[in-house]
């Protein structure tokens, strides 16, 4: 059995994959050439392409960085430099260097360029050609023994208990679920029913089940419980399954759940983000728990075989859930947001730039925000880790950079997980990697005997 077409369907599967974040539409990353606008060489453009010698891109400190540069002249012969300029994440310059090439008439050339060693981190790096009669530029990222990457700040001292004390608040919320079959939404064999929970501080949250129709009595089934990424349109039902139920779970602020927290979309990230105790994710999170409760009510669903999975805002729900509700078996979490909000400080990019702008607004001091997000912050969620989990990271992502995304990954030291990283993508990931999840995901919930 293959769930690729329910999980892709999940996060809006196209060439490459986005990761449900309306902001990934919003605040493209550059990921490919800035040709010359007077380029003009007969018979056709040259055209250049370049390769890490390292698939991941992910190289020691003890050695030269490594590119494998591709030019090909379809036109008359040419010469000039093939160069670099690496810089730091703020765009600090580093090194710079060059080599001559001289392109021959209708010609296909091979250039291996060579760069200073680096100390652990990522790194920007721009390769430029420059001959006669064209100029084009690459821009890449690179990362250098990326597991010494470390947040320069700690985990408050009562983040834990933070954390606790809120659980044992939602705890004394009657949920109320509410379970309702909508059979005008029937399709494909399947069985489509309404949830209606109660939240913390007595928000109302819902969602969307989905399961086979023609199931057996007492048949359970693993439950792929998917969390929204960042915006307020929600999730909807998702379809095409025969052996495990699909909960679509709208947190408060998105879809069907917006009759009482309702911000704008720019909004969502700020309400009361002044306030630790106020701030709207202290309830997405609970929201998020909540839904592993009803699961744990429902007979036709197996509360042992869980996974929480999302992308982006969606990512950085499904790994905090995972790493507050150790009932959740599997994680599946790509380019999650919100890792090391201090280290963010002065970013030209989302998600700094909106809380920024906000604290600016509303006069209060950025520090006093910054000490609420400590208590949000993916790093120190992550520590928390248990349970099997499966991510997927860009290195060209200025939404959730790979810096951030290690800091976060390298405070995780009891959970085992496998890691994809795509050095030539934003903020999306590939198909190939939602055909892993799937497999991935079916063999540990034992539907392949």
């Amino acid at each position: 059995m293959n769930f690729f077409k329910i999980i892709s369907k999940a996060v809006c599967c196209y060439a490459v994959t986005c990761l449900g974040c309306a902001l990934c539409f919003s605040q493209p990353v550059n990921q490919g050439h800035e040709k010359s606008a007077d380029s003009n060489s007969e018979g056709g453009d040259v055209s250049f392409e370049s390769a890490p010698i390292y698939k991941s891109a992910i190289f020691n400190t003890d050695e030269n960085i490594v590119y494998n540069v591709k030019v090909n002249n379809p036109g008359a012969g040419q010469s000039g430099k093939l160069s670099y300029i690496i810089s730091t994440n703020n765009e600090k310059e580093l090194n710079r260097g060059s080599i001559d090439i001289n392109l021959g008439q209708n010609s296909t050339d091979n250039y291996a360029l060579k760069m200073p060693s680096q100390k652990a981190g990522f790194y920007k790096v721009k390769i430029i050609i420059n001959v006669t009669d064209y100029d084009d530029t690459i821009r890449r990222v690179f990362g250098v023994d990326p597991k010494d990457i470390h947040s320069t700040t700690k985990k408050p001292a009562d983040f834990d208990q933070f954390w606790d004390n809120t659980k044992e608040e939602l705890s004394k919320v009657d949920p109320e679920f509410k379970i309702t079959l909508r059979p005008d939404l029937e399709k494909d064999n399947t069985d489509v029913y309404f949830i209606e929970a109660k939240s913390l501080n007595n928000i109302g949250i819902t969602g969307w089940l989905t399961l086979p129709k023609d199931r057996k009595s007492k048949e359970k089934f693993p439950v792929y419980l998917l969390v929204p990424g960042y915006g307020i349109n929600g999730l909807k039902p998702i379809f095409s399954s025969t052996e495990i139920a699909i909960l679509c779970w709208n947190v408060r602020g998105q879809g069907d759940s917006r009759k009482v927290v309702h911000p704008t979309r720019d909004g969502y990230l700020t309400t009361d983000i002044e306030n630790r105790e106020k701030y709207i994710y202290r309830g997405v999170l609970m929201d998020c728990l909540r839904a592993v409760d009803f699961i744990c009510t429902r007979p036709e669903l197996d509360s042992t075989n869980i996974i929480c999975a999302g992308g982006s805002a969606g990512g950085y729900l499904s790994i905090a859930a995972c790493s507050l509700d150790k009932r959740i078996k599997l994680c599946a979490a790509n380019n999650p947001v919100y890792c090391d909000f201090r280290s963010l400080v002065g970013s030209k990019d989302w998600p700094m730039t909106d809380i920024e702008r906000y604290a600016k607004a509303k006069y209060i001091k950025l520090d006093r925000i910054l000490n609420t997000l400590d208590y949000y912050d993916l790093k120190n969620f992550s520590s928390e880790l248990k349970c099997k989990s499966l991510f997927g990271i860009s290195l060209l992502d200025n939404l959730a950079p790979p810096y951030n995304e290690y800091t976060m990954l390298n405070n995780i030291t009891q959970a085992k997980y496998k890691l994809f990283v795509y050095p030539d993508l934003g903020h999306e990931v590939p198909p190939s990697l939602f055909a892993y999840l799937s497999k991935w995901m079916t063999e540990e919930f034992g539907l392949y005997y």
